[in-house]
């Protein structure tokens, strides 16, 4: 890991990470159904602009999660702080977000998936390299690369939600979002479990496509997509079984599964592959909001890799 962060640089770097994570996602084109530069996707109420306007006002978010760990370990220490506690103030600053989010959008929900994943990863951040700072030995440190980072920050997002899922499936009486209702009809956990599972997907699918695709040569903005049809081909995405059913999952998965075995945004035919998919989730009114997430997240994370850690 790079030398010389000091607190105050760790969280304002990671700030500037998340938002430029967020815009990235927003600017990948094309992807099937969702918002970008070319088109609204299936979405009718919102555009490019929107996620822009909403991606740059959770700069503060993000930097409320970052000064709020600095301040809880102000006293110094190499020890990890109750995961509970941690979870409750990320919580707090998640329902906060969601506020803005809905203020600075008029009332539309861009990005209230990624609040709750990247909160979770910027907290997380933030807890192993403010401690790993502070380790003066090389032996004794926390993690020394990359690797060894994202296996403990997985550790530590499960050490958050796995004790919260339980209770919160627990007390569901009510749903209210695509993802409750799964769980009660469906037995699914939606994006609680993705994160209860350290974000096994993003680890099994997106950091591996997303780097595969950068060291083949494409641009960052096709290694996105293509990270994005990986998850469209392998993740039951809620969104769409929410606007749509199993079946039309099942079917939009097949289509992405088709795309990458052609070779995606790798050659001619794969792009033109895409432009097709992209007109027929419009025509369908399929958007893969979950997977959009998990690119984003993804995205955060490789920013996050590139920016600490010697290449």
């Amino acid at each position: 890991m790079g030398s010389g962060y000091k607190t105050r640089e760790l969280s304002e770097t990671l700030r500037e990470l998340a938002v430029r994570a967020l815009l990235y996602e927003v600017s990948a084109t094309i992807k099937p159904g969702l918002v970008d530069r070319m088109n609204c996707g299936a979405h009718t109420d919102m555009d490019f602009y929107t996620f822009v306007d909403s991606g740059v006002k959770l700069g503060q978010y993000f930097g409320a999660i970052t000064e709020s760990i600095e301040k809880t370990y102000e006293r110094g220490g190499v020890d990890f702080k109750e995961a509970n506690l941690i979870f409750e103030m990320l919580k707090y600053h998640g329902q906060r977000a969601e506020q803005m989010m809905l203020e600075v959008t008029k009332g539309i929900n861009t990005h209230k998936g990624a609040i709750f994943s990247f909160g979770l990863i910027t907290g997380a951040s933030m807890e192993l390299l403010l401690l790993n700072s502070r380790i003066e030995g090389q032996n004794d440190k926390l993690f020394t690369d990359s690797g060894t980072f994202l296996f403990q920050l997985r550790n530590r997002i499960q050490s958050y939600m796995i004790p919260e899922m339980a209770s919160f499936f627990k007390a569901l009486k009510e749903p209210h979002t695509y993802g409750e209702k799964q769980y009660l009809s469906l037995g699914l956990t939606g994006a609680r479990g993705e994160a209860a599972s350290g974000y096994e997907s993003i680890f099994k699918f997106g950091l591996p496509a997303l780097k595969r695709s950068l060291n083949q040569g494409l641009s960052l903005n096709d290694a996105m997509v293509q990270t994005l049809l990986s998850f469209m081909a392998h993740v039951e995405d809620s969104n769409v079984m929410g606007r749509r059913d199993r079946r039309t999952l099942e079917e939009s998965q097949a289509k992405a599964h088709s795309i990458l075995s052609t070779g995606g945004m790798e050659c001619d035919e794969g792009k033109k592959m895409v432009i097709n998919y992209d007109a027929w989730c419009i025509r369908e009114n399929i958007s893969h909001g979950g997977c959009a997430d998990l690119m984003a997240a993804t995205v955060f994370l490789h920013l996050i890799e590139n920016k600490f850690f010697e290449k």
